[in-house]
């Protein structure tokens, strides 16, 4: 009997990438993969190359060597015309939310559009067309913030502001979605709505996420999976039901 095997979202093989100028690797030969679907949480110290690992894994931050296969798409060594292609299937989110202030949170999510077609119908919801403002707002929809869709970004808090970015993220339809310390700027609650809000995409969408946090308590509730780097090498790679917030606390120790 033929067993299917996994089909992975992101491979990671022998990943390394030094200081700038000074041949002091940030990490070194970093090796995993995440299958389709699965949501992973990658934890560490502060400066251990958290940020650095999931910039490099799009090519945000080019490595020193190593390859990466992003949803069957190799990155390493690609032309400028694979690595936008690749990069279409991601959807991003950052500490920082990265919205047009005087725009308003339609609009904002209207720019996710940009990842596929450029032109000024996907700079302004009053441009669009009506297929991609209704798309837009089913974004706004999903997390639910459709009764701010026409309010200015400026005029959003915090958890309202990072709704927003991840809507825009939706807009562009990804396979993938990457996200570096989301709620890092969030007071707890707001953090912990919007992690509730990854675990409810990555199972009604069939979205893979992969998360960098701070937060153990994170790490284990809202990821199927946890991996941490620690002494510039990936020394933790783990489900996380065979974890507990004492041995993720050891592991920073």
């Amino acid at each position: 009997m033929l067993v299917a095997q996994p089909v992975f979202s992101l491979h990671v093989d022998r990943l390394t990438k030094s200081f700038q100028g000074s041949g002091v690797p940030v990490f070194r030969d970093v090796s995993f993969a995440v299958p389709e679907g699965q949501s992973v949480a990658l934890i560490g110290a502060n400066g251990s190359g958290k940020s650095t690992l999931l910039r490099c894994c799009v090519r945000l931050v080019e490595p020193d060597s190593g390859t990466v296969t992003l949803d069957g798409i190799t990155l390493s060594g690609s032309s400028d015309a694979t690595l936008r292609e690749a990069r279409r299937r991601c959807g991003f989110v950052f500490q920082k939310h990265c919205l047009v202030p005087r725009l308003s949170a339609l609009s904002n999510v209207l720019h996710g559009n940009l990842a596929h077609r450029g032109g000024p119908r996907n700079w302004l919801h009053g441009l669009a067309s009506p297929a991609d403002r209704a798309r837009a707002m089913a974004c706004l929809d999903e997390v639910g913030l459709t009764h701010l869709a026409g309010r200015r970004c400026d005029q959003l808090s915090g958890g309202q502001s990072q709704r927003v970015a991840i809507a825009r993220a939706l807009m562009q339809a990804p396979r993938i979605l990457f996200a570096d310390e989301p709620t890092a700027s969030l007071d707890p609650q707001s953090g912990k709505d919007i992690m509730e809000l990854f675990a409810r995409l990555c199972r009604v969408r069939g979205l893979t996420v992969f998360f960098v946090s701070h937060h153990i308590d994170h790490a284990l509730h809202y990821a199927d999976r946890v991996i941490g780097l620690r002494d510039r090498q990936l020394s933790l790679d783990a489900p996380t039901h065979s974890e507990s917030v004492a041995s993720l606390r050891a592991f920073y120790g």
